[in-house]
């Protein structure tokens, strides 16, 4: 099997200079060929090569739509996992991908919506004892309020473990305090 390309993160601003996405550096790329985005700097020492020639990979990309800032998208499984850094919201133990259940704060069966104000990561434990009550019901506190996350947010939960110093650097140069907003 041939060597797996490490994908490399690349922020993305919308027209207004606001960040509002994490590419790969392989999209951002793409994007800068079809010029479809401008790039605003590139890594110094990550490359893209071709038989014949070696780019420097896009590290900011500037691409020329106007987001707005409360557009998110529904959740899903993974999301909801991301937004809680993989962390049971009732006890706070750090759960693995596959050990890791959705928890309805006002269950299903009570008309519990589908939401990411009403969903939360939980632990299989706090889950069975939960069951089909409520938090209070069950004698069990959340230890965060839910809420809808940006899409950047996720973007930054989900890339974090890939961060550089150059990637670091961008993003304190574009005003985003990135500890502030990932768990």
């Amino acid at each position: 099997m041939g060597k797996q390309m490490v994908l490399h993160p690349v922020l993305v601003l919308d027209k207004t200079y606001y960040p509002v996405a994490i590419f790969s550096h392989k999209k951002a790329f793409l994007l800068e060929l079809l010029n479809k985005c401008e790039v605003l700097e590139h890594y110094q020492n990550v490359f893209l090569t071709s038989p014949s020639m070696k780019y420097l990979a896009p590290l900011t990309i500037r691409i020329p739509v106007l987001l707005r800032h409360w557009q998110t998208s529904a959740p899903t499984r993974r999301a909801i996992f991301i937004r809680d850094n993989f962390t049971c919201a009732y006890c706070g133990k750090l759960v693995k991908d596959n050990e890791a259940t959705i928890d309805h704060i006002i269950p299903k069966s009570r008309g519990g919506k589908w939401s990411w104000e009403n969903l939360v990561t939980c632990c299989s434990e706090c889950n069975q004892k939960k069951g089909g009550r409520t938090p209070q019901e069950a004698g069990m506190k959340l230890m965060f309020k839910p809420k809808r996350p940006s899409n950047f947010q996720i973007d930054l939960n989900r890339w974090k473990k890939r961060f550089n110093q150059e990637f670091l650097g961008a993003l304190s140069r574009f005003g985003v305090n990135w500890k502030e907003k990932i768990g």
